[in-house]
Formats: structure tokens, sequence, C-alpha cells
């Protein structure tokens, strides 16, 4: 069993956005054919999925992934092989502290529970200061294709809750949530690090 971090890399208004999840394989460690792979899928799922819902301010460029439940190894980029891709969108962008939040939550033991914080949207993802149905149920979909992934491959990922140690400086314990469906809040989460010339 192999814990990898993987990291959505994003840029919005001139400003980097991370998203992070965790991933247990249980064959073994995909190959870097695998990884190509993998960064594809995801860009691939923004595209079918969110894309129209993601600002043209917005772009995905690349995947960071590394082994977390060992201290001290390397990080890694993939980019995919398409390129990155912009948001379609042409409406004004939302505060960029504003995020769409899709919840996760385990039927295990802790660690059991995910979070993500979704950048990107635009004016028209509100109506009457919540996110509307179709945004919603867009960003679930979205969510759902990354409990699992490189399913086709030799070493497919599945998603987990993580449990870091006290110096974070590798993973202790997981759990498996790769069959857990998002829940997507319809009222806007804030994102503080994500104000412009906050965080990264």
């Amino acid at each position: 069993m192999t814990i990898y971090q993987v990291t959505h890399k994003m840029e919005w208004l001139q400003q980097q956005c991370r998203n992070i999840y965790y991933y247990e394989t249980t064959v073994g460690n995909p190959t870097d054919s695998e990884w190509q792979d993998i960064v594809d899928e995801i860009r691939g799922d923004y595209v079918t999925h969110i894309l129209n819902r993601l600002s043209d301010d917005w772009r995905f460029y690349a995947i960071d992934y590394r082994i977390v439940d060992t201290a001290g190894l390397l990080t890694f980029e993939a980019v995919p092989t398409a390129g990155d891709v912009a948001g379609t969108s042409p409406q004004d962008d939302l505060p960029t502290q504003i995020a769409l939040l899709l919840s996760y939550k385990g039927t295990t033991t802790k660690p059991n529970r995910a979070r993500t914080y979704m950048s990107g949207l635009t004016e028209g993802a509100i109506a009457d200061g919540i996110f509307t149905s179709a945004v919603l149920a867009s960003y679930v979909t979205f969510g759902t294709f990354q409990q699992e992934l490189n399913l086709l491959g030799t070493n497919p990922l599945s998603r987990v809750s993580a449990q870091w140690n006290l110096g974070h400086t590798q993973v202790v314990d997981s759990n498996d949530i790769s069959s857990v469906t998002a829940v997507a809040s319809s009222v806007p989460a804030t994102q503080r690090r994500r104000r412009i010339g906050v965080g990264i």
C-alpha cells in the first residue's frame, strides 16, 4: 500500500491555486506513462464536466504527485499532453476567496473526511446568493470522477482521507473514501488564502 498526494495546479486571475487529493494504490506504483495518463484524465474531467462553469481567467496546467506515507520523498510534476486548459465562461469572476465546497464523509473510522474548495467560478454560477442546482450537479459529477483514477491502467488509485503526523512530515493513517459521493454546498464557502495577494 502506498499513499500519494496529488495536487491540481491552477492559475486564476494571475494567482496560483492548488487543490490537494490523497490516493492509495494497493497494486503497485503508477509508472511515468501512467502518471501522464492520470494528468490527461484529470484534464479531461475538467473539460467534460465543469469547464463551462469556470472563468476564462482560470486555467488548469499540471499536477504534482509524491508518495507521502514515507517522509522526505521528492515531488514530481506531470503536464497534460494537450497542454493547459482555460475555463470558457466569459462572465465576471467571483471574488477569488469564494469557492464551491465539495465534502466527503466515509462510514469508516477516522480519518474519514475530505474537503475540496473549487475555485474559478463566475457570477453566473450564483442566483439569490447560492450556487444553482445545475452548477452543484456538475461539480458533484466532477468530484465523483476524482474518487478513482487510472482505472484502465495497471495501478489504479483510490481516494483516501489522510492523517499526517504532528510534524507534518508523513501520512500515518488513512481510510478509503473512494465510494463516497461528494456533497456540494449551495452556500458559497470562503477560502481566505485565495484572496488576491494571499497564499502562494
